[in-house]
């Protein structure tokens, strides 16, 4: 689908929106800039009219708001999703990553590092001239910790070749892939393929895809207004009963069956107040699964 030059906010227990620097400085740097209008389903935009980026801001996050975040995230996968609160509260923000948030900032907040974001969103969605110039603001904003830094090691053209292939099957899982078009693609025979995947996974390379199907396809069925169909369709099976017998040869259980299940064992949203750091910090803890 088409992706709309657009930023999308959607203030969610904010009610000063409107007065908002960053907003003010998006509209400075010539961004357009749409605030969803209180009552408007905020995934019948995003479906409809995909931003290139959408953005949640909160004050002390309610329960029903971030329900909103992860069904949005849940249904307009493509769309990253950027998310502003006043909390400051690790378990939120280890919530948010989890939930495939792209990127987490709390208040006050840090506004070069929010429009380097912004400005990256923008360039990887939307196409840029200079390659290198979407990359610098992506290692900007998703900075190693210092001890990670000091120990880290450039991947050898080994592990390079196979996160080339890797990258190849997540953007075409949800079609035909052939092992000769993957090694194509990096510059290898079918047995050199083979070969890597074996070493470096312990599997081999259908194995590998199978496996990422079933992996998508669980992640999938955690949003109950997506069809089994559609999701037999969009992780590349072409065949629903074909489908359904490897699912349960992989999970032990048929994908309706997983669905079912679900709703005992889908992780608790975080605590979250919605009047100040004080209510928030009263709320009983829960474990992020």
């Amino acid at each position: 689908m088409k992706v709309n030059d657009y930023l999308l906010v959607i203030p969610r227990t904010r009610s000063d929106i409107a007065d908002q620097e960053y907003l003010k400085q998006l509209k400075h740097r010539d961004y357009t800039v749409e605030c969803l209008p209180p009552g408007q389903d905020v995934v019948e935009v995003l479906t409809s009219r995909p931003p290139f980026a959408a953005c949640f801001h909160y004050d002390y996050p309610d329960q029903q708001g971030l329900a909103d975040l992860r069904r949005a995230k849940q249904v307009a996968r493509s769309v990253p999703l950027l998310m502003i609160t006043h909390a400051h509260s690790e378990e939120l923000a280890i919530w948010a990553f989890r939930s495939r948030v792209w990127d987490y900032f709390a208040e006050p907040l840090d506004l070069q590092r929010f429009m380097d974001v912004v400005k990256t969103l923008h360039t990887l969605r939307l196409g840029a001239a200079d390659a290198d110039t979407a990359l610098t603001p992506l290692e900007y904003s998703n900075r190693m910790p210092r001890d990670a830094r000091l120990h880290y090691a450039a991947p050898s053209a080994r592990e390079a070749t196979l996160e080339k292939a890797m990258d190849y099957i997540e953007r075409h899982l949800d079609g035909r892939i052939s092992q000769a078009e993957v090694a194509d693609s990096c510059g290898l025979s079918i047995f050199q393929l083979s070969r890597l995947f074996k070493r470096n996974t312990g599997c081999t390379f259908q194995d590998y895809l199978l496996n990422r199907r079933i992996e998508e396809a669980v992640r999938l069925l955690a949003n109950p207004t997506v069809t089994i169909t559609d999701i037999c369709f969009a992780v590349g099976f072409r065949d629903l009963s074909y489908f359904t017998r490897t699912f349960h040869r992989q999970m032990g259980q048929s994908p309706s069956a997983y669905r079912c299940s679900l709703a005992d064992e889908t992780p608790p949203l975080p605590p979250a107040a919605t009047t100040s750091p004080a209510s928030l910090s009263k709320q009983p803890e829960h474990s992020v699964k």
